[in-house]
């Protein structure tokens, strides 16, 4: 997906701890640690900001990176990810049980493509079957240790950003694959509808993985909001208690994680709880 990329911006990449060629430490990780990671990057090459475009669980680490860390972050783009906890919508189980399926059959398949499912559309899949092939190369490249697979799903599922998100400052660009079967398209909407400098740009025709589906598209839509944005100015530093407690809460990632995730499903089941004598 680089190529249009690479043509007008620099881009920098970097593998998360726990994944592709960083090391995976033995201790559980958080999506706030991961966060950290991204701008001990900016640091190591030195720049102050920088546009983030995080992709997936990328989209979470990107959405930490913005609220806690605003003074490093320009223009804000998040593709086909969720805020989390409770009020985020997961696939419905017919949905998953289909996925399930197509996996198993493909399992069968030269190649083993059983990953093409879950991450590009069907018409895709059915028309450009050398195409996925290739694509999905890429995925087994560098494979995580199962232990690096197990604090990325645990700092996943501990990930809430729902009632931080009208903290962050960068113009933001959401992404979204209108054929996506992982994660249903009402994230997006979610996230769009509670940033407040945010608007939804659905990718047409393509699934999870949209910007390897249709880089061109893709890019293009990126193109004429950057265009219309510039220049985008980095958010404002933090002050006070919250730039003085954000190494605690990002040490105890997961804790503070999990204490979110319960408050908001507290708070998600008081407003569906019935009022005595009303309807």
């Amino acid at each position: 997906m680089l190529a249009p990329y690479e043509e007008r911006f620099e881009c920098i990449l970097y593998d998360h701890r726990g994944a592709g060629r960083s090391r995976t430490p033995l201790r559980p990780l958080s999506i706030p640690e991961l966060a950290a990671d991204a701008v001990r990057v900016l640091d190591d090459i030195g720049l102050e900001s920088a546009h983030v475009m995080g992709v997936s669980m990328g989209g979470m680490v990107a959405q930490e990176m913005a609220i806690r860390f605003p003074h490093r972050v320009r223009g804000l783009v998040l593709g086909c990810t969720t805020p989390g906890g409770p009020r985020a919508v997961r696939p419905a189980l017919g949905e998953l049980g289909s996925l399930a399926l197509g996996s198993v059959s493909a399992l069968r398949e030269e190649g083993r493509p059983w990953l093409a499912g879950a991450l590009f559309s069907e018409r895709f899949r059915r028309e450009q079957p050398e195409r996925v092939r290739e694509l999905l190369g890429y995925f087994f490249r560098h494979r995580a240790r199962p232990h690096g697979v197990a604090w990325h799903w645990w700092a996943s599922v501990y990930h809430d950003t729902v009632s931080r998100l009208h903290r962050i400052q960068a113009p933001t660009l959401v992404f979204h694959g209108a054929e996506d079967r992982l994660s249903p398209l009402a994230n997006s909407q979610l996230l769009a509808a509670r940033i407040p400098d945010a608007e939804l740009a659905l990718v047409p025709g393509a699934g999870h993985a949209y910007a390897l589906e249709r880089p061109e598209e893709s890019f293009e839509l990126f193109r004429k909001w950057y265009e219309l944005r510039s220049p985008i100015e980095p958010g404002r530093r933090p002050q006070g208690i919250a730039a003085r407690a954000e190494p605690l809460t990002r040490a105890f990632g997961l804790q503070v994680g999990a204490l979110r995730t319960g408050r908001s499903l507290v708070s998600l089941a008081a407003e569906r709880v019935s009022v005595p004598g009303r309807r």
